[in-house]
C-alpha cells in the first residue's frame, strides 16, 4: 500500500500545473482505499474457496444418493471418521451445506458493501486529483 507525503504530489515529467496539494483528508481517503482493496481480494479469495467447498458437498450428497440404504457410510469430523446410516449422512451434508451457504451469502453481501465504498472512493478521489492519481488494478 503506497503512502503519501502530506506535501505536494509531484509526478515525473508533470508541469508545475499538475502539482497538488494533498491534504490529511486525502491521505486517509487514499489510504482507506487501500486497505479496503486489499480486503476485497480477501473476500473475493475466501468467496472462491466456499464455492468450491460448496460444490464438492453437492458431488458428496449427490454419492450418498447411489449408496445402499443398509450400508454405513463413513463420515469425516475433522480428521477422524465415523460411520452413520445413509440417512444421518444426507441430514450432515445438508445442515453443512447450509452453513456454508450462509457464510457465502454473508462474504457476497460484505463484498458487494466494500464494492460500493471503494467506488465512492474512487470517485472523490479522481475528482480530487484527476489524471495525477491511478486507482486502478
Amino acid at each position: 500500500m503506497a503512502k503519501f507525503s502530506l506535501a505536494k504530489l509531484k509526478f515525473l515529467g508533470a508541469d508545475d500545473d499538475n502539482d497538488v496539494e494533498v491534504r490529511l483528508e486525502d491521505q486517509q481517503h487514499i489510504n482507506q482505499f487501500g486497505r479496503l482493496n486489499q480486503r476485497m481480494h480477501d473476500v473475493e479469495e475466501d468467496l472462491k474457496t466456499k464455492r468450491s467447498e460448496h460444490e464438492l458437498l453437492d458431488d458428496a450428497s449427490n454419492e450418498i444418493i447411489l449408496a445402499d440404504d443398509d450400508e454405513p457410510i463413513r463420515y469425516t469430523f475433522g480428521e477422524c471418521y465415523y460411520e452413520v446410516t445413509k440417512d444421518q449422512c444426507e441430514e450432515l451434508l445438508d445442515a453443512q451445506k447450509d452453513k456454508v451457504a450462509e457464510e457465502m451469502t454473508a462474504l457476497e453481501n460484505e463484498l458487494k458493501s466494500v464494492q460500493a465504498t471503494l467506488a465512492d472512493l474512487k470517485a472523490k478521489l479522481y475528482g480530487r486529483f484527476g489524471k495525477n492519481i491511478n486507482l486502478e488494478e
